[in-house]
């Protein structure tokens, strides 16, 4: 055991224990402690730290190490009285470096730092620092400094050049392809124009000519110049570099990263122009993981630099990653919806080779493009203030949270309004929504004309599990 770090074993019969010990990974230069957690949940070792400060950020950094990634499997820190899930490691079979930022809130003098894996598998550590954090940077981005797209993009990824006629025939406006090579996205550039689609190369290494050559396109949405970063604690100052190279090219041209870890936006704010923020929920998480994510991700950054990305993938092939199966038609259009009521400035579905595969999977979604595509003067308005307020009347009444399972958002355009209504749970639902003027009469289903009677200034509306339901009024109709 270094010294100043402590392991206290837990025996309990019949319990296999915990297990602690040094060892050597391949091209680091120390030694790692690798934890190898039980059923005792004890895979724990700690440390004393003194002369903290209160209310002060500090910057934890130490290296970690696994053989195998497995989704959900990661190690933990405790710290100033909290436990932090250290959910960035994706790297395995390699050192990654892990950085985190923590304020040390009421705790003075001393505290304790826990290093922690409550899992079976090993995962290691070494090389832990604590340092006090400098001061945060104000957020130097602007709006004008980037040509944001003056519409609300709706695509896809991973597409290839053979798929673009299907894409834009099926109602998209925008398209990712993840093929550096130049004449492919070339091809691509020229061909998406031709279609009326816009294009997100992936550019994750600067090519000068390439840059130069599409960079000023019009047509072009923007360069993809990151995946997850925050995965694999790739540089925020090397994505920004990046970053900066374009942007001597064409100095408004759009640059957007995925993620998928929200906190960490504020580590990349200054990398990227726009976050497509991915989390992928079915099956086993809820609904809100997305839209949790997006609201914590606009604590970093502006709204307006926020995209979603919205599952389209499962299956035999994703089992061990934790994705057993595809979502239905109703999860992804849930999620698409819930994106939008949380304020998500375009939305991307992953991924064009795994949805088109599965004719059901692609036909649903072609239709909820074909209403998102009839929404779009709507999509790119800001959410409202609404005097609405929800009052659930079905036995199944909360989200993951505690929330109300019913999620909304209200839209308007002059004396007419646009209602999103998303059942964020997996069993049925009722509720009453209260607070619509006296001159609303009724709201009616834009793509069934079905109405709903507005009476005393309120409506009563089931909805299945996972059911989303758009509605527009106008006053005095």
């Amino acid at each position: 055991m270094p010294e100043g770090w402590y392991w206290e074993p837990l025996t309990i019969p019949g319990i296999t224990p915990s297990r602690v010990y040094p060892c050597n990974v391949a091209g680091h230069p120390g030694k790692l402690l690798a934890l190898e957690g039980g059923p005792d949940r004890n895979g724990r070792v700690w440390c004393r730290i003194t002369n903290i400060r209160p209310h002060t950020d500090y910057r934890l950094e130490f290296v970690a190490y696994r053989p195998k990634f497995t989704n959900g499997v990661y190690l933990e820190v405790e710290i100033f009285g909290r436990r932090h899930l250290v959910n960035q490691h994706f790297s395995y079979g390699r050192i990654q470096h892990i950085f985190m930022r923590i304020n040390s809130g009421n705790v003075k003098g001393a505290t304790r730092l826990a290093i922690i894996n409550p899992h079976a598998e090993v995962l290691a550590f070494g090389a832990p620092s604590l340092k006090l954090a400098g001061p945060k940077a104000k957020d130097k981005w602007s709006a004008v400094s980037v040509r944001l797209p003056n519409f609300f993009p709706v695509g896809i990824f991973a597409a290839a050049p053979d798929d673009l006629a299907a894409i834009r025939a099926a109602g998209f406006n925008a398209v990712q392809s993840y093929d550096p090579k130049p004449e492919t996205i070339r091809k691509m550039a020229a061909d998406a124009k031709s279609l009326g689609l816009k294009f997100l190369p992936d550019l994750r290494a600067y090519q000068a000519k390439i840059s130069r050559d599409v960079g000023g396109n019009l047509e072009l949405l923007g360069f993809y110049i990151e995946d997850e970063p925050e995965g694999r604690s790739v540089s925020p100052k090397k994505i920004q570099a990046l970053k900066e190279s374009l942007k001597e090219d064409h100095p408004r041209v759009l640059t957007a990263v995925a993620m998928v870890r929200p906190q960490m936006v504020a580590t990349y704010r200054d990398s990227a122009d726009v976050f497509m923020i991915d989390p992928y929920p079915v099956p086993h998480m809820p609904m809100t993981w997305l839209s949790d994510s997006l609201e914590e991700a606009a604590h970093h950054v502006a709204k307006e630099r926020i995209w979603a990305v919205i599952q389209a993938f499962g299956g035999e092939r994703y089992i061990k990653e934790g994705w057993p199966r595809r979502p239905t038609f109703e999860e992804m259009r849930c999620l698409t919806y819930l994106s939008v009521i949380h304020g998500a400035q375009g939305v991307f579905y992953f991924s064009c080779p795994e949805v088109r595969k599965d004719a059901a999977s692609w036909a649903g979604l072609q239709k909820i493009v074909g209403e998102l595509r009839e929404l779009r003067t709507w999509l790119v308005l800001p959410q409202e203030n609404t005097h609405l307020s929800l009052e659930m009347t079905s036995p199944f009444k909360a989200d993951a949270a505690g929330r109300p399972a019913v999620h909304f958002s209200q839209k308007q355009k002059g004396i007419e309004s646009l209602l999103i209504l998303v059942n964020v749970i997996d069993k049925p639902v009722s509720f009453s929504l209260h607070g619509f003027s006296s001159n609303v009469p009724w709201l009616k289903d834009p793509f069934s004309n079905h109405k709903l009677v507005v009476q005393d200034g309120n409506i009563r509306e089931k909805l299945d599990p996972y059911e989303a339901r758009v509605y527009r009024f106008r006053q005095g109709d």
